[in-house]
């Protein structure tokens, strides 16, 4: 049926999975060779064109329309197969860039069109969000309830500003991203994080009231690149109705 929707019903495959034929294989091109896939067992795992299709569709609905036992009834497995293949997605799309790969060198290129010559080793972007939960959690419910007021569960994103792309994530408690960078590096953040050595954030209103002429033009151009995490999250929130 996947097949038989790529190739004769493509607005079908959409529905299901909330991207097109096209970009579904680029994903899979992307994803196949990483380890996750890979195992001594004698029970082979799923293809990961299936993996992938119920990670997407998973992902793509929200609430009512779609339960475990929905998406293992559809893709004809288990519901404990169901969570690994989600989880096994998950971690294939994480990956870690080398100091020297194009993409690296790309977003140097993006801060420095951004902002100025020295700022250009500053290639990773770093912000938090919020994904709403269906309902209270059965354990340690209260915890999930944010100041909105709505349960919801946490994460943080890192990405790459000149395409969007994740270069990695954490859900719950932040944690620190500092082994993705090469010497010499920093990720940019806003107001809500600390300053570190690899982590640059904005200068923080003083006790007067006021900033400095100088303190509002390096936050005003620091703004210029961290609203591409924005960017990524409203993305992915409108693409997929689970976040």
């Amino acid at each position: 049926m996947l097949v038989h929707h790529k190739e004769h019903c493509p607005h079908l495959f959409w529905q299901k999975h909330h991207v097109n034929p096209e970009i579904f294989d680029d994903i899979l091109n992307y994803i196949s060779d990483h380890f996750i896939f890979q195992n001594q067992s004698n029970n082979p795992q799923l293809p990961v064109s299936i993996q992938l299709a119920i990670f997407l569709n998973w992902a793509g609905h929200y609430g009512n329309a779609i339960t475990l036992e929905d998406v293992a009834q559809w893709a004809c497995v288990c519901v404990g197969s169901m969570v690994n293949c989600t989880n096994c997605v998950m971690i294939a799309f994480v990956c870690f860039l080398a100091d020297n790969s194009e993409d690296a060198d790309l977003a140097c290129k993006f801060a420095e069109s951004c902002t100025c010559p020295e700022w250009k080793s500053g290639f990773l972007v770093i912000d938090g969000s919020t994904m709403d939960l269906f309902t209270k959690a059965s354990y340690y419910g209260e915890t999930f309830f944010d100041r909105k007021p709505k349960y919801s569960l946490g994460y943080q994103a890192v990405i790459l500003p000149h395409n969007l792309f994740i270069m990695d994530y954490a859900l719950g408690h932040p944690r620190n991203h500092a082994d993705l960078l090469p010497d010499g590096h920093w990720v940019w953040a806003d107001s809500e994080y600390s300053l570190e050595p690899w982590c640059i954030a904005p200068f923080k209103k003083p006790c007067n009231g006021w900033f400095t002429k100088n303190q509002k033009t390096f936050n005003y151009h620091l703004s210029k690149i961290c609203v591409h995490v924005e960017h990524t999250f409203a993305v992915l929130k409108g693409q997929f109705q689970s976040l």
